[in-house]
């Protein structure tokens, strides 16, 4: 283990530190810190909602045998509105929020007024967002929310830079001293918003004559040409949601359409074949299949914890971190992750932007995927013939997916394993890299933060 953690270093170790030093980088990872207060709260009513006010058919507590009466039932639903609403205003304007923190965070790293940079890029957000669902003059949920991410990161950086330029060229208006500092701040960030808000208002106007707009782009360009993968659906799911997430972007809900198009209809399908003969040998013996890669499938045995299956980071930490803010995240995110909640350790350690984690966060989905493929073809793993709420724990997750079968609940703990000792070297290293950027930071770097 030495020398691999030895080699990784020599390879990881420069790299980690200059794109730590990297300002762009830095204010999306600075930026995303600053959310994690939201990100906790909207992921614990998650939490709350999905799996301790749930006891109907096919979620946790059902699955687990207990049975309430339908009035009960409907009494806890009720308070999941509380839930909801939390949702609604952390998670659920979290397209909303980046640019702000992003745009604030890169300000600052250029030493102008972080303040108005972040409400400036709030603006131009809203600037080219469109205010149609419908025939109704409002704003879609889906443009605020975490599919729609990496447009707030994109706005962000490029409001903050817009910003800072105008701003070292003085083109702002300059009160006389005996002005409060609030209010000549105030009017220092009238010329370069009345100049970036107008760049945003015709961006937005030419994209209405191809009825589009600047969101719906990005998420074209992200979504669209995975639409067509067809029997690599699999393959392509496991690789590009941890890929999509390390930039930002909710990976699951940018290829929404491979999981309720594809995945989840081969999951239904099973069940039925079982139901329908009792037992998968049954089935087999009868000729029919079943799907290996039902959704349900990944979530018992490859996003152990969630995407890229960070329940195995949070336990590496435990084991091998010495940093007192890796341990207290860990802490933190361990019983949203118990539950495949991964958000406070994806945007809190975090993971997005985090070079070091990169590798790991990147390969542990393929690896543990290649593994239960391998398992399914020599016999090992029956196929998923239930489908159990995606917020079940790591290892009662198969072994309700597959009716029952221990072999599966081995298998999905044998996978966590693995992630952990994938993350362990890289948990070693991060605490190295971030020692070494500590002690070599210098007046250099402080004098090109202010460079544009």
């Amino acid at each position: 283990m030495s020398k691999i953690i030895n080699c990784l270093e020599k390879i990881l170790l420069p790299f980690a530190v200059k794109i730590g030093r990297q300002s762009h980088i830095n204010a999306i990872k600075n930026g995303f810190i600053k959310l994690m207060p939201l990100t906790l709260a909207g992921a614990m009513f998650v939490l709350i909602n999905n799996v301790f006010l749930s006891f109907g058919e096919g979620t946790f507590f059902y699955s687990m045998g207990i049975r309430l009466d339908a009035t009960t039932i409907d009494t806890l639903n009720s308070f999941k509105v509380i839930g909801g609403n939390i949702y609604n205003g952390t998670l659920g304007i979290m397209s909303l929020m980046a640019p702000f923190f992003i745009g604030s965070a890169l300000a600052d790293e250029r030493k102008v007024d972080a303040m108005a940079a972040g409400l400036l890029a709030v603006a131009a957000f809203m600037t080219v967002t469109p205010y149609r669902v419908g025939d109704a003059y409002a704003v879609s949920a889906n443009w605020l929310g975490g599919a729609n991410v990496i447009s707030g990161m994109v706005i962000g950086i490029v409001v903050a830079e817009l910003f800072t330029f105008i701003v070292r060229r003085n083109w702002v208006i300059r009160l006389p001293e005996s002005v409060p500092t609030s209010v000549s701040r105030s009017f220092s960030a009238v010329i370069p918003g009345f100049i970036i808000l107008s760049i945003m208002g015709v961006i937005s106007f030419v994209l209405t004559y191809w009825e589009t707009n600047f969101h719906q782009i990005i998420m074209d360009i992200i979504s669209t040409p995975l639409a067509s993968l067809g029997a690599v659906v699999g393959w392509a799911y496991v690789l590009l949601v941890p890929l999509l997430w390390f930039f930002g972007v909710h990976g699951a809900l940018a290829l929404s359409a491979l999981d309720s198009a594809i995945m989840t209809p081969w999951a239904l399908e099973n069940v039925a074949t079982y139901q329908q003969y009792g037992s998968v040998e049954a089935a087999l013996e009868a000729g029919k299949t079943f799907h290996l890669w039902a959704k349900p499938m990944l979530d018992s045995y490859i996003f152990l914890g969630g995407s890229g299956a960070t329940l195995g980071l949070i336990l590496a930490i435990f084991v091998a971190s010495r940093r007192a803010d890796h341990r207290q995240m860990a802490k933190l995110a361990l019983p949203s992750g118990l539950f495949q909640i991964n958000e406070p350790i994806l945007f809190g350690l975090p993971i997005i932007m985090n070079p070091i984690m990169f590798i790991p966060f990147i390969l542990i989905s393929p690896l543990l995927a290649g593994i239960t493929v391998t398992a399914y073809y020599l016999g090992i793993m029956p196929p998923m013939t239930n489908i159990a709420p995606w917020t079940m724990p790591t290892g009662l997750s198969a072994f309700f997916n597959t009716n029952g079968s221990v072999v599966a609940f081995l298998l999905a703990i044998f996978n966590l394993g693995v992630a952990t000792l994938v993350y362990l070297p890289f948990v070693i290293i991060s605490n190295k890299a971030q020692a070494t950027i500590q002690q070599e930071e210098t007046e250099e770097d402080i004098a090109n933060s202010l460079k544009f």
